[in-house]
């Protein structure tokens, strides 16, 4: 478990312990740096050179120095307890003392190594602890590959109507759903919709023997959840089911489309040839519908 940086810092000697003096000498140091004309106290304009090299550096991932001098002027206000717009050493050496206490668990005025591992030993475990709580809230709602995994075989459990392992192009075809009767209504035709679940079969029966086994489903679902998990976290969250699903309804429309012949333009008709005149049909006689044929008694 290695030891943060202060304490090698301040046990020159070796000798595995920090004093309570030591430590606040060490801590006061740029209290000291900023308080250039010594007269025991930061003002504002003092403190937030802390903010600025050599105190902090600019570089990649770290706050701009306005961000960094806002951090400061924050800072300075939680540090000046008694309000009166300065940081007096007393303040500052407060703070210190309060945090000496944290690490000298044993209260007898000493940081061992002992002590300071076990602190951090505690604080690293809690931090992970806060990581993993913190993932776990991400992925409520997701699908890990494995769950994905096991989501494809139970639906094609369901399709293992004669409970022999695997799926045939029979049972397959329950996918294409029914062929007529009332929950048919407003469905593509069967023989369509059948087609269509045939080109789906044969996409996952990549030894083309006419069964579904376990080692297809499971090598087409690895497949899916590749092309499903966009962000590349290995989970599927409902944006990505939802893409998902978005871009398997176009490829069905254009498999239909391929499906479907398409519509020959009608010839144009010829242009209307005059008629030779025809002579008048007789008068039907009264009590007769006109147009229907004459009866006899």
């Amino acid at each position: 478990m290695p030891l943060p940086t202060w304490f090698h810092e301040i046990d020159t000697e070796k000798k595995g312990e920090v004093s309570r003096a030591d430590f606040l000498k060490y801590r006061m140091r740029t209290f000291n740096e900023l308080d250039t004309n010594k007269d025991g106290k930061l003002t504002v304009e003092e403190f937030i050179k802390v903010a600025e090299p050599p105190f902090s550096q600019d570089g990649p991932n770290v706050p701009s120095l306005e961000d960094r001098r806002a951090r400061a002027r924050t800072e300075f206000q939680n540090l000046d307890t008694n309000r009166d717009g300065f940081v007096e050493r007393a303040e500052a050496e407060t703070l210190v003392h309060a945090e000496f206490n944290q690490y000298d668990m044993d209260r007898d005025n000493k940081i061992t190594e002992p002590e300071l591992r076990l602190i951090v030993q505690n604080s690293l475990r809690r931090d992970e602890q806060a990581r993993r709580e913190a993932e776990a809230r991400r992925r409520q709602g997701m699908v890990a590959i494995n769950d994905f995994i096991d989501m494809q075989l139970r639906s094609a459990d369901q399709l293992d109507k004669n409970n022999d392992g695997k799926v045939s192009q029979a049972e397959y075809t329950a996918l294409a759903g029914p062929a007529d009767g009332p929950q048919a209504q407003g469905l593509p035709p069967f023989e369509l919709r059948r087609k269509i679940a045939m080109l789906k079969f044969a996409e996952i029966d990549t030894n083309k023997d006419g069964f579904l086994d376990r080692v297809e489903l499971t090598a087409f679902a690895v497949n899916q959840f590749l092309h499903m998990d966009l962000n590349k976290d290995r989970f599927l969250n409902e944006e990505e089911f939802k893409k998902a699903a978005e871009a398997e309804q176009q490829k069905i429309r254009a498999i239909v489309q391929t499906m479907i012949p398409a519509q020959q333009p009608r010839p144009a008709p010829a242009p209307a040839q005059p008629r030779p005149a025809q002579p008048a049909a007789p008068a039907a006689p009264q009590g007769l519908a006109p147009g229907l044929p004459q009866g006899t008694r």
